[in-house]
């Protein structure tokens, strides 16, 4: 599963967590990999908690008006990904249950990327272009004292 452009919502912070979390799924893809398997789902499963939460925590912030159903998206995921996982490791380790979890974890972060998280982003841009348009030149709201005695 690899990162690229299209990919960047433009929130520097969300987008690095992003790369790392399609970083960690690309050790579930290679073969190479195979001891890493446990130690990786367990990352994931964690990481995307601490990811979500910085999201969300980034929407509340910015009073986005759609935060609560992007949170339930998390939580769903969430719930998701952790089933799939027990049925990991109650499977011994089964590649047929692997490739169920690279598909599910990879086709979910694609399209809630390119489509939610993109959302948020452009509210999330806005917002921070309205704040700074609102800064008069000098950078401060304050009147601007003339120089003149």
């Amino acid at each position: 599963m690899l990162w690229n452009k299209s990919l960047e919502t433009g929130i520097p912070a969300i987008d690095t967590q992003h790369k790392e979390l399609f970083r960690q799924v690309d050790i579930l893809f290679d073969k190479n990999n195979k001891d890493r398997v446990p130690r990786t789902l367990k990352f994931l499963g964690e990481y995307v908690v601490k990811h979500f939460n910085d999201e969300q925590l980034l929407q509340a912030k910015s009073r986005y008006p759609k935060a609560l159903s992007h949170k339930k998206m998390h939580s769903d995921f969430v719930v998701a990904f952790t089933k799939m996982k027990q049925e990991y490791d109650n499977g011994n380790g089964s590649l047929i249950i692997l490739l169920k979890i690279n598909r599910a974890v990879s086709d979910w972060l694609k399209n809630h990327i390119m489509i939610h998280d993109k959302e948020f982003a452009t509210y999330y841009k806005n917002l921070q272009k309205q704040k700074t348009e609102d800064v008069p030149i000098g950078g401060s709201r304050t009147a601007q004292r003339s120089s003149a005695p």
